[in-house]
């Protein structure tokens, strides 16, 4: 299970013990409302109501969204088959957050960071914005970030650790994928790859580095690097 899941699932159930919580006290108010003639018992225990509903449909929040995600594509990745080795949620020393998916083949490794934003996503380079559509029509700027950034940064994160580790000098590829359907997609120059999820594996497989990792560097650079995975 990713880590994102195990805060989802974490958070949905903090969200229901809330629920519960303030539908009772609401239920107690609405019954001490009767004994009186104020009208407060009854707002207060529909605003508590309401506030219980709005918490129950919160859920998970954003990690139920990015858990989903990268839930996608892992079952993509299981395409790649022999002799690639997937390892999912990699927390590395020097990095605050993880890497979604790391890819160790014999034509090279790559770093994917998953996203699973809706809305019109816009890169122009380095520089990203999403733009979404509220319930009443208005658009408003979404939270993207600078996933290009981000991910580099990852990848130089694993390139330090692999030649660190085992005096490996080698270049990490990057890719980032986007889950989402409702996404629309414009992307100018950007400087890492920008793919959907039935892209990926495409990706991996015709990718040319020039050079050919053998099985027992495979076997290496997975025992240096599967220790970080947080996915069990």
């Amino acid at each position: 299970m990713f880590e994102s899941r195990r805060r989802a699932n974490a958070q949905r159930k903090t969200a229901q013990a809330i629920t519960v919580a303030f539908a009772f006290l609401a239920l107690f108010l609405f019954f001490l409302g009767l004994g009186t003639s104020s009208p407060a018992f009854y707002y207060i225990a529909l605003m508590l109501l309401v506030f219980a509903g709005l918490t129950l449909v919160s859920g998970a929040g954003t990690w139920g969204i990015g858990a989903e995600g990268e839930e996608i594509v892992a079952q993509h990745l299981k395409a790649l088959g022999n002799p690639y080795r997937v390892i999912h949620d990699v927390v590395l020393p020097e990095i605050g957050g993880n890497i979604d998916h790391i890819i160790l083949g014999p034509n090279g490794i790559f770093v994917i960071e998953t996203k699973n934003h809706n809305g019109l996503i816009t890169c122009n380079g380095d520089f990203w914005t999403q733009r979404k559509i509220g319930q009443l029509g208005t658009p408003y700027l979404g939270r993207i970030g600078y996933p290009s950034k981000q991910i580099k940064r990852n990848a130089i994160s694993l390139r330090n650790l692999i030649r660190d580790r085992l005096d490996m000098n080698l270049y990490v590829n990057c890719a980032i994928v986007f889950t989402n359907k409702d996404a629309v997609l414009r992307i100018n120059n950007p400087t890492v790859a920008v793919l959907r999820p039935n892209e990926l594996c495409g990706f991996v497989k015709t990718h040319n580095s020039g050079w050919i990792l053998r099985n027992k560097e495979l076997e290496e650079l997975e025992t240096a690097i599967r220790p970080y995975s947080q996915f069990n």
